[in-house]
């Protein structure tokens, strides 16, 4: 049997297209990088030649509300018509559990819209509802830091192993389409804030995480039961314990830092100036009392404290142009300090960047006014 996979080459799609072949099956990873994008159409007629199912696991490049919802929305748009095209008879999709319960969210907003089309479109489709991934805790604490502290409601998570996700989107992608959702997680339920305490033990992270009834996961504050499936969920195998154990005798040594212009021949720099080397492509630097974000290769700076509740923004998700405070999920638009979201009201105080060789240079006074100049 055929079977394409969208977004086959990432995480949980690799996994189960290994697991299809090893069952006799004509395992396909479709994705940009192997030219089929979802977006535009490109390359899908002809990878769902001769296709009996559709598994799609992709993930939309940003997060970024309406990006998001676009990417999901259009992605699934193509695909159902281009597989009625092609006489596909299943189409599985993986979602998230709790997606309905979190309408803050806009990714998960944007999973639901997926879901919904799925449901209303005219292929025989499975729905699969998975909890977090073992393998994105570490991610999850990055993205709550705030300074050296860890910021996570304490509700109840129930993560299972990608391993484990992959195992059940293969047994539904070779069974009959059920024309409805089933839900998938891990075997033992956990304290949010505990299981990522763990996680960062087991790493040898000195981070304190902190337990924030507030604290925001996917944009959204969650009760007790907002992420954990219901009474029917179907459980993986690998308990997290476990799950740590493999994975840490899996970690290679890190590889020696090479030396650098900078390290060989260190530029001693002020207060308010930084080595522009040190702010990539999408990250952000605190600088003194500033926060400097590289924005598509523009150095924008704008005040490091978030209005609401002072969380620090160079900590934070920098989509595009937009930066997520890692305390409460407020956005802002870095370069005009726009808020974009709340619970936020107030707009940041915006800096001028200018650059001389590899040293940036945050300026004071506001980045509007001295345009305006």
């Amino acid at each position: 049997m055929k079977i394409v996979v969208i977004g086959g080459t990432g995480l949980i799609g690799s996994k189960l297209v290994t697991k299809l072949s090893a069952l006799g099956h004509e395992a396909v990873a479709a994705a940009p990088n192997t030219g089929v994008n979802t977006l535009t159409g490109e390359g899908l007629a002809e990878v769902l030649k001769g296709a009996q199912v559709v598994v799609d696991v992709s993930n939309s490049p940003s997060f970024e509300d309406d990006a998001v919802l676009n990417f999901f929305q259009t992605s699934t748009r193509n695909l159902l018509s281009y597989e009625a095209a092609a006489g596909v008879g299943h189409h599985v999709a993986l979602s998230v559990v709790g997606s309905e319960r979190l309408p803050d969210s806009g990714y998960l907003r944007a999973k639901v819209a997926q879901e919904n089309l799925i449901k209303e479109g005219p292929i025989p489709y499975t729905t699969v509802r998975a909890t977090q991934f073992f393998e994105f805790t570490k991610r999850i604490a990055d993205e709550a830091t705030a300074g050296n502290s860890v910021l996570l409601p304490p509700v109840l998570f129930q993560p299972m192993a990608a391993d484990d996700v992959a195992s059940a989107l293969c047994r539904v992608a070779t069974s009959s389409p059920l024309n409805s959702t089933i839900e998938i997680a891990g075997p033992e339920a956990f304290r949010f804030d505990e299981l990522i305490r763990q996680r960062l033990t087991a790493l040898n992270d000195p981070r304190e995480v902190v337990a924030d009834p507030h604290a925001r996961y996917f944009g959204a504050e969650l009760s007790e039961r907002s992420i954990v499936p219901g009474d029917t969920v179907q459980l993986g195998e690998t308990r997290f314990e476990d799950w740590l154990r493999s994975s840490a005798s899996q970690l290679p040594p890190p590889p020696p830092k090479p030396a650098t212009a900078a390290s060989i021949n260190p530029v001693t720099v002020k207060k308010n100036e930084f080595r522009t080397s040190e702010v990539p492509s999408g990250s952000g630097l605190l600088v003194d009392e500033a926060a400097v974000f590289n924005v598509g290769g523009n150095l924008c700076a704008a005040q490091d404290k978030c209005t609401h509740r002072q969380g620090p923004l160079s900590k934070g998700k920098l989509d595009g142009s937009t930066v997520t405070c890692p305390l409460h999920g407020s956005q802002f638009n870095v370069c005009t300090g726009e808020v974009l979201r709340g619970p936020a009201t107030d707009p940041l105080k915006t800096y001028r960047v200018t650059v001389d060789g590899d040293i940036g240079r945050v300026e004071a006074g506001d980045a509007a006014a001295a345009k305006s100049v």
